[in-house]
């Protein structure tokens, strides 16, 4: 299920050149969800993202850059921010799978409505671990074959949204501290952006209904993993109703 193609890159980091890498990663992600997919013609593909945002790029790019006969099984959805995260019930993580907490994500389709749903660059910004939990239970639910997820990765030494190296590896109030010494305000009082790590897809994906099987790849940018995508294969699907190995 991995692929892990390395990205190599020279450049001065500029906002330029952050959204050069960006795109070469996109262009490498999308690949690799249609190689996830497999060659099922007819299956539906969910494409989901986050609502606009003066802040936050959510480019549709799973939809631009495919075929007219792709784009025809493709069905795009916007999903709002939910209230913040100072808002909700602390819930251990353990508690996670069998609790449903105010205020949590529904998504507006049946259960197993599509056959794949491909999720970009949405679930580190839904805020605490039960809201993240939630999106990704909402997007196994309406999917019958799988779930396709990206996010950037909490240690690459670049913070792919805002261009700055290293801050976001400290505490939280520290990196909104630098937001805000470096004329980032508006990034500073985005309190429900969460960055995760592939330990925490893996065990957000662990306690999904039925437990899925699921892995996580990822691509580089400097040699470091720099983006990841969570796979989840239905069980159904996985043992032989489609392909048998990913």
């Amino acid at each position: 299920m991995k692929d892990t193609v390395n990205s190599a890159y020279g450049s001065i980091l500029h906002t330029g050149f952050i959204e050069r890498l960006r795109t070469t990663q996109r262009r490498k992600i999308f690949d690799a969800f249609w190689a996830f997919q497999g060659s099922g013609a007819d299956d539906t593909t969910l494409s989901v993202s986050m609502a606009p945002s003066p802040l936050f790029d959510n480019a549709n790019y799973l939809w631009e850059w495919s075929t007219p006969q792709q784009r025809a099984r493709i069905i795009c959805h916007e999903i709002a921010s939910l209230p913040p995260a100072a808002q909700q019930p602390y819930v251990h993580p353990s508690a996670l799978e069998r609790t449903r907490q105010p205020g949590t994500l529904r998504l507006p389709f049946a259960d197993e409505e599509f056959d794949w749903v491909f999720c970009n660059e949405a679930i580190e910004r839904m805020g605490t671990l039960e809201q993240q939990f939630s999106l990704l239970k909402e997007l196994a639910r309406v999917s019958r074959k799988g779930v396709f997820l990206v996010t950037s990765n909490r240690w690459h030494p670049i913070e792919f949204n805002t261009a700055l190296p290293f801050a976001h590896w400290l505490s939280d109030t520290w990196w909104r501290h630098i937001l805000r010494w470096t004329g980032k305000r508006a990034w500073a009082a985005e309190q429900d952006f969460r960055l995760l790590d592939s330990h925490t897809l893996y065990k957000l994906a662990s306690l999904l209904p039925g437990k899925p099987k699921n892995d996580v790849g990822h691509k580089r940018v400097f040699g470091i993993k720099a983006h990841f995508f969570l796979m989840v294969e239905k069980q159904q699907y996985a043992n032989g109703i489609g392909r048998e190995t990913i």
